[in-house]
């Protein structure tokens, strides 16, 4: 019988919910409002990598290398001897984006050209891991849902075909008609789907996990509040 290989995240109760670890070669969707986790999510599964000698890649949109390497030291991740031993790499976004010419509403990202100039970097540097935080930037957002629907799906197709990499997908999530919204990355199109959530406890806001869903794993959909820690990340609280 065929088994999927895990790649594990090295975050504590979190990876026996999910058969040792997220399917390997697949792009899963983090989701959720500021502040919930999602990066740190995203750097401790590049940090377990490298302790494992799998080289990562880490795709910023919002932050500058240096405010990532420092909320990594923060938590007690030295990612910068990493850097210097060139088995990680902190890449801008912008870097790997491009438009066609035209008025500003009919620009489209020509996501074969990012994701190729992106695979050629990460093929270089033999990466096995690559987050994109957030994802949004690949997807052209303001247009119809459709076509969000069509780039998403060719988005995780060519990470798929080009990269050998397992692959962290963040994305904002903001109301809409009393939903989830996954700003153009759909959940229904990823491997996996991790909800990140703020709620009040007790009085006290807490940190929480949803896991929607995982493919190719036995895994129920479950929600787990949890603790980041300094020197361990995320660690994930047994429910009452």
């Amino acid at each position: 019988m065929m088994q999927t290989d895990r790649v594990p995240t090295g975050i504590a109760g979190f990876d026996g919910l999910v058969e040792g670890g997220l399917p390997k070669g697949r792009s899963i969707l983090i989701t959720g409002e500021p502040g919930t986790g999602k990066t740190i999510f995203s750097l401790q599964f590049l940090f377990e990598g490298l302790l494992r000698g799998e080289r990562g890649i880490y795709v910023a949109a919002d932050e500058e290398p240096m405010d990532i390497l420092e909320q990594a030291a923060s938590l007690g991740w030295n990612l910068e001897e990493y850097v210097e031993k060139k088995e990680f790499a902190i890449l801008n976004a912008g870097a790997y984006l491009s438009s066609v010419s035209g008025a500003s509403k009919d620009r489209q990202i020509d996501i074969h050209k990012a994701i190729g100039d992106l695979a050629r970097f990460g093929n270089q540097l033999e990466a096995k891991r690559l987050v994109l935080d957030p994802a949004g930037p690949f997807v052209l957002l303001r247009d119809t849902a459709t076509r969000i629907q069509d780039q998403t799906r060719l988005l995780i197709k060519l990470l798929r075909t080009s990269m050998p990499t397992t692959n962290v997908l963040t994305s904002y999530a903001v109301p809409r008609t009393g939903e989830m919204t996954m700003h153009g990355v759909e959940e229904y199109l990823t491997a996996g789907v991790l909800v990140f959530k703020m709620l009040s406890k007790n009085g006290q806001l807490t940190r929480n996990l949803i896991l929607e869903k995982m493919r190719c794993t036995d895994a129920k959909p479950v929600q787990h509040e949890f603790d980041i820690v300094k020197g361990k990340g995320i660690v994930l609280l047994e429910n009452a």
